[in-house]
This record gives structure tokens, C-alpha cells and sequence, in this order.
């Protein structure tokens, strides 16, 4: 009788140890996951911070103009200019005869 005791007192250790192993694993895996989480996000932020405001073709830092009362931003060196869906349709309305309003509004077909 007391060798199945000994044998139940180290097969109920051996439980513990490996419920310990799954706590302990699976509070690592967290871990692991939230500081790769963690990295990924501080890359991100400097990614945007180098790359915001900067023209593709050379990196300048691109500056804002006033074109008919709307800021556009465009490359010093002259790679071209940005500008958001709003401003785009704020300066064609302003230009209905420009090459931005025939491209926005195209004439309808008649038939």
C-alpha cells in the first residue's frame, strides 16, 4: 500500500509541475507577444516620423502653398505637389476651365 501511495504523491507532483510549465509557458507567450506588439508599434511611430510630410523621389520635407485660398504641399526641388480628395474638388470648382475640372467633370455624353 504505500508503494502506490509513493506512486500517487509523484505522478500528483508530476501534474503540478507540468500545470506549472503550461501557466508559466503560456504567461511567456503573452509576454513575448505584447513586447513584440510593443516593438512593432515604437517602428511604426518611426517610420512615420521619417517618412511624414516628405516627398517620395528625393525626401525633402515638403511645404505647404497657398494656390487659389486652398494649402497644397508641394516638393522644393519640384518632384510635385499633394493634395487631399477636398482641395483637389475646391480648386477645380474654382477652375472649371483647367485640366483638374475636365478631369473631375468630365462632360456627359448626350445622346
Amino acid at each position: 500500500m504505500t508503494k502506490d501511495s509513493g506512486s500517487f504523491a509523484k505522478k500528483l507532483k508530476q501534474k503540478e509541475k507540468a500545470e506549472e510549465n503550461v501557466f508559466f509557458g503560456r504567461r511567456d507567450r503573452d509576454l513575448l507577444e505584447r513586447i513584440r506588439h510593443a516593438r512593432d508599434d515604437t517602428l511604426r511611430e518611426e517610420i512615420k516620423e521619417f517618412t511624414h510630410m516628405r516627398c517620395p523621389e528625393c525626401g525633402a520635407l515638403l511645404q505647404q502653398k497657398e494656390h487659389h485660398d486652398v494649402t497644397i504641399e508641394q516638393c522644393p526641388e519640384g518632384h510635385g505637389l499633394w493634395l487631399t480628395e477636398s482641395q483637389m474638388h475646391a480648386l477645380a470648382r474654382r477652375e472649371r476651365d483647367s485640366w483638374i475640372a475636365r478631369y473631375l467633370y468630365r462632360p456627359r455624353l448626350v445622346k
